[in-house]
């Protein structure tokens, strides 16, 4: 069976679990404003990622969808106001969003909460189940604040957690559960449970619930500092040497077990990335050895949710970012031709940028999924590749025995300086980039990936702000 059968199929697997989200919505005073869904990429770097936007019309009203595949904290963002609710796949949502409070001043450069309104249908709906523990948890805590500034209220906790998951026994969710537990978690992390029942209660042989808000708020404060702090103690104290001198993945992985807290696999090398994380900016380890031991585990980890964290931080340090210009090129095609980044510009259509070689078998699979883009969104996006090969004469072999992928190729004859301005660490690497010059994503997502959506959005036709909207009001 051919690979390109396996991943469409693979694919379609993966798209048939998802179900589209509907959020239908007043927002009073936002008018002609654009409304955007965003969500946590990933809870270690807060990387977030937009899932879509759309306009608020002339009436305020708004209509946003979206696929799912698990329930989702999402962020609703309209400009700097923002607001935030849970989404459970294949869910109808009418909400209404406040305007911002008039009585107060509003910093217009930083972000304000704003309230939202949810039309809730029945009380075993997530942000219905979130609230009603809300309330009873906060009642909780004011109730017995003074233990608690005291550090000393674990046989209340007890209790609580106790009445807690016996008044929603019969709840059947398991995010909402994990909310409970991890809510709970986190408040005895701040009291004098010990960390060798907290690690035995809510980490060991648990599963790690990358995308719950909740688990991964525990989890962190948990681990705060611990590979800076580990790093200071006897059985720590090679670590250094082995981060900074010897930059070998495995060898950290190795001293990091002698952590009493640090004996699985999967939990250590997520406990690792935050730590990489943590310690860029504050001198504990080297810059450059940490971005290496980070690009070690996105090329080597077998856990996806990982490679995904590494990439995150490494783009978080990355000197550029979106809304910046991207670096200019002028470089020449297969027939010696010349071609500039100011040519691309005047052509007023966004650019997808991808870096490659001949010999990278990935590259190739991804520029079958090109050419199909190219025939679906060619009008409002120019598609280039850049050969990182070491002559022009690779190009044109490429070329040749490659006569489908007929967008614009390019050779970079800068001896490697093209690669270090644009950051790349491997191949592929791909950028989206505006009619301005300017960086839409960066780096963006593969063509396997989520780009599509990108696409369409930008070549989809714009709706009358009139009459966006209007169609839930029939």
């Amino acid at each position: 069976m051919n690979k390109i059968f396996l991943f469409i199929v693979f694919s379609i697997s993966l798209l048939s679990h998802a179900q589209i989200v509907t959020i239908k919505g007043s927002a009073k005073s936002y008018e002609y404003s654009e409304i955007a869904v965003w969500v946590n990429s990933d809870y270690i770097s807060n990387s977030q990622k937009q899932l879509t936007y759309s306009v608020i019309d002339s009436l305020g009203n708004f209509l946003l969808e979206f696929k799912s595949k698990d329930i989702q904290y999402i962020t609703l963002k309209i400009q700097k106001n923002i607001t935030s609710m849970y989404v459970e796949p294949g869910a109808n949502y009418q909400v209404i969003i406040f305007p911002t409070d008039s009585t107060t001043y509003q910093n217009p450069n930083i972000e304000h909460n704003v309230k939202l309104s949810i039309n809730l249908k029945s009380k075993t709906e997530i942000n219905a189940l979130t609230i009603n523990y809300d309330k009873r948890f906060d009642d909780f805590f004011s109730q017995d604040y003074k233990a608690f500034v005291s550090r000393a209220p674990i046989p209340k906790i007890d209790s609580f957690k106790q009445a807690m998951h016996s008044y929603y026994s019969t709840v059947q969710n398991k995010y909402f559960d994990a909310y409970i537990t991890y809510t709970i978690a986190a408040l005895e992390e701040k009291t004098k449970v010990s960390r060798k029942k907290l690690f035995a209660n809510y980490i060991s042989g648990k599963p790690i619930l990358y995308n719950n808000p909740e688990y991964m708020n525990f989890f962190n404060a948990f681990y705060k500092q611990t590979i800076q702090n580990f790093s200071l103690s006897k059985d720590g104290f090679p670590l250094s040497f082995q981060i900074n001198d010897k930059g070998n993945l495995s060898g950290v992985m190795n001293i990091l077990k002698r952590n009493p807290f640090l004996q699985n696999d999967t939990i250590t090398e997520l406990v690792l990335l935050k730590g990489l994380y943590e310690s860029y900016y504050d001198g504990s380890f080297q810059q450059s050895s940490i971005s290496s031991l980070l690009q070690q585990i996105l090329n080597e980890s077998k856990i996806g949710e990982h490679q995904l964290i590494a990439k995150n931080i490494l783009n978080s340090f990355s000197k550029l970012h979106k809304g910046s210009p991207a670096p200019f090129f002028e470089l020449p095609d297969k027939t010696g031709v010349t071609h500039s980044m100011d040519e691309l510009k005047t052509k007023n259509k966004y650019v997808y940028l991808m870096f490659y070689d001949a010999k990278c078998t990935s590259c190739l699979e991804q520029m079958k999924v090109i050419t199909a883009f190219k025939k679906t969104y060619g009008d409002g996006i120019t598609f280039v590749s850049i050969s990182t090969d070491k002559s022009n004469a690779e190009l044109k072999d490429f070329c040749t025995k490659n006569p489908k992928f007929d967008w614009l190729f390019l050779y970079d004859n800068t001896k490697d300086l093209l690669k270090t301005q644009y950051e790349i660490k491997s191949l592929p690497a791909y950028y989206l980039i505006n009619p301005d010059g300017d960086f839409v994503q960066v780096p963006a997502e593969a063509p396997d990936g989520d780009i599509d959506r990108a696409f369409f959005d930008i070549v989809k036709p714009k709706a009358k702000l009139h009459n966006v909207g209007l169609k839930q009001n029939r």
